[in-house]
């Protein structure tokens, strides 16, 4: 039966009435307004930067002090970050994932911030690393700075590899593809061939 249809009982007549449901606005907006995040692959310059000892820093600074130390830090960092027309995707507690999409000028841009970190850690006030990789990543959805999110093998290859930076107990690394595109604006040195745990084979990395 719909609204509105005639009903004869008993000699009389009644019309049936089933009025519609009130819509619900926010529902619909919610379905109409979602965001669909398109997943694509890119190539990108992958820089990650971790404070050295983050914990015995902690441990060694007053409560108010360790906060404010690593603040600064990571602001001098943005700012290195932000005016070599790069983004930080992520900060990591005890550092940052930054990332610039691979275009014919970005890699004056990457040295450009690369030796810009490497004076800030001449200055001392704070001791970390810099590691850099060039490769593809899967980007897309909303990272954690409402940037995109960056995730695939070579962002998982660039965290390995700040880990073997701490290893070799070297402040500035980069991988082989990332010397290959920086050898010619950035004087580099062979640190040898190393594994990486899930990875298979030796892998080629430099100092600066």
């Amino acid at each position: 039966m719909s609204d509105g249809d005639q009903i004869t009982a008993a000699g009389s007549s009644f019309s049936f009435r089933c009025p519609k449901a009130p819509s619900r606005p926010g529902l619909e907006a919610a379905s109409t307004d979602a965001t669909v995040y398109e997943i694509r692959k890119v190539t990108c310059w992958l820089v990650v930067a971790d404070i050295q000892d983050s914990t015995q820093l902690l441990r060694n600074s007053r409560a108010e002090e360790a906060p404010r130390i690593t603040g600064r830090w990571l602001s001098a960092c943005n700012r290195i970050i932000d005016q070599h027309q790069g983004t930080i995707n992520k900060f990591l507690g005890d550092g940052f994932l930054a990332y610039w999409l691979a275009r014919q000028e970005t890699a004056a841009a990457v040295a450009g911030a690369l030796l810009a970190l490497k004076e800030l850690q001449a200055q001392g006030s704070l001791v970390f690393r810099v590691v850099g990789h060039y490769g593809e990543v899967l980007a897309g959805g909303a990272g954690s700075l409402g940037e995109e999110s960056l995730t695939g093998n070579d962002v998982n290859f660039v965290f390995r590899a700040e880990k073997l930076a701490a290893k070799l107990g070297t402040l500035r690394l980069l991988s082989e593809p990332a010397n290959a595109q920086l050898k010619s604006l950035l004087p580099t040195i062979l640190e040898g061939r190393h594994d990486l745990p899930s990875y298979q084979g030796k892998f080629a990395f430099f100092s600066f």
